[in-house]
């Protein structure tokens, strides 16, 4: 009796993990398309603390394909084993045995199906075998501590990363109308290829690539410290973008929309000399009202507002600044439709594209007409490219998909070439602020400002492919002191 009911628990449990494995894809696809592994296992660091911050949207959508979808079909399969132990029992006594067998293993081989085809569709393969390939990271990385930066006209610095924004949304073939519109209409530069490689894909990974130089790798999860020594110590011992600034004297404000909980934000933020930090928590401590907030926080246009009036606090100050700001409107898999923007005319998700671009722009021109670009620069990034969103379809239609940039400046530094990585961005914001980084690199990255001795190899898009999160003992470093592995 007992052993009859661990045999049935233990093919209920069989069945269950099959069908979880391919719910999970499938929610995974419907939501945010196709993302690395390594995001994956990065946001499983944070468990509950990630469903507690993330929009109420996606809980609900993993609640109903990742939970309640799983066991509707667990009782449809039991329902299916009754009807199939029916028909076995009537069939012929020479084929008992046959049906018998494949009716007892049917569970093993479900699990082992959906657990290659996961694999597979993950690309687990190649994260695996990521500790035995050569170590890209270690060849090349720069110590930015270790690289001379001279001050020469030091400017301050507008550092805004907007959701999912990518140059195609500019296609009038694709779109009918240039989406951007009110963000190239600004008077600045742009570099023509602005590619994403592995990861630089999410938000706190781009956040992370574009302001040291260095991807978001596995080293989050999977080393020989806990997870929380690790997330603490957030790249504790990488000096980014921010950490050079605070040292020349700057004082480095972030404004999201979103709570900066999520996915370790407040952790890198609090690590790398950011000195005031603001997001869903703080706005509602200020006396935002949640019912005027979206799913993940302020809508666009409330940051924009909050922002217009930090720029003039920061500018009154006399000390050099850097402003960062990060939307939310633009976040897949729906976007976020604000008020004003309804109010304006736009809808649909195109329509958030469109009113997120005149937000921004905005905000640059309100910069520009109040005088505060003579010792201010600007800099709009998309922070990676779109994932699953209701204009995923048109956007499949391009040849090639790269990153929104616009660099703002009345004295704009020249160029040395049109392809830039996010890891380019941390020497070459830095270019643009007004300082002089000796021989052009940092991090992985080659500034793409004035002339420099080095340039990006011809083969460094395939190489980081291929190899850029291989296991690397100074990425490690990084992250946690020699001594913790």
């Amino acid at each position: 009796m007992k052993t009859s009911l661990r045999s049935r628990l233990l093919r209920s449990c069989l069945y269950l993990l099959a069908i979880f494995l391919l719910c999970f894809s499938y929610w995974i696809h419907r939501s945010f398309g196709q993302p690395e592994l390594n995001q994956i296992v990065y946001h499983m660091n944070f468990g509950v603390e990630l469903m507690d911050t993330v929009d109420p949207a996606v809980t609900w959508r993993f609640v109903r394909w990742c939970v309640l979808a799983p066991l509707a079909l667990l009782a449809l399969v039991f329902y299916v084993e009754a009807r199939v132990r029916a028909a076995i029992a009537r069939a012929p006594q020479c084929c008992h045995v046959l049906c018998y067998r494949l009716h007892r293993w049917f569970p093993q081989l479900l699990v082992f199906g959906a657990t290659t085809f996961w694999m597979c569709d993950v690309s687990a393969f190649k994260y695996v075998t990521a500790d035995f390939g050569p170590d890209y990271f270690g060849a090349n990385y720069v110590r930015p501590e270790a690289v001379s930066v001279l001050e020469q006209k030091p400017k301050n610095l507008i550092l805004i990363y907007v959701e999912s924004l990518e140059q195609g949304y500019s296609s009038k073939a694709v779109f009918g109308s240039d989406l951007l519109a009110p963000l190239n209409g600004l008077q600045g530069s742009s570099f023509a290829d602005y590619q994403q490689v592995p990861g630089t894909g999410w938000t706190i990974a781009a956040i992370v690539a574009t302001q040291c130089g260095v991807p978001l790798e596995r080293m989050t999860i999977f080393d020989g410290n806990t997870q929380g020594q690790v997330m603490n110590s957030f790249l504790k011992n990488a000096t980014c973008l921010t950490d050079l600034l605070a040292a020349r004297g700057y004082r480095n404000v972030f404004m999201g929309g979103a709570s900066t909980n999520f996915a370790g934000k407040d952790k890198f933020l609090g690590q790398h000399h950011y000195h005031e930090v603001y997001g869903k928590e703080e706005w509602l401590k200020s006396g935002a009202q949640a019912s005027d907030m979206n799913g993940w926080g302020l809508y666009d246009a409330d940051l924009f507002s909050r922002a217009k009036t930090k720029l003039r606090e920061l500018s009154a100050s006399k000390q050099k600044f850097n402003l960062t700001l990060l939307t939310v409107d633009t976040h897949e898999p729906e976007g976020h439709l604000s008020t004003q923007c309804a109010q304006r005319g736009y809808s649909g998700f195109e329509g958030v594209v469109s009113c997120t671009a005149a937000e921004v722009a905005d905000f640059a021109r309100y910069a520009r007409d109040n005088g505060y670009l003579d010792d201010t620069n600007i800099v709009i990034l998309g922070d990676h490219l779109s994932r699953k969103n209701p204009a995923t379809p048109k956007l499949s239609q391009l040849q090639d998909r790269t990153i929104f940039n616009r660099f703002i400046s009345q004295d704009m530094p020249a160029q040395n070439r049109k392809q830039v990585l996010h890891f380019d961005l941390m020497p070459s914001i830095l270019e643009f602020t007004g300082y002089q980084v000796a021989g052009g690199r940092m991090g992985l990255g080659y500034s793409a400002f004035n002339q420099h001795p080095f340039q990006p190899p011809k083969d460094r898009l395939p190489e980081m492919d291929k190899n850029l999160l291989n296991r690397s003992q100074l990425y490690m470093a990084l992250w946690s002191d020699p001594e913790d592995h």
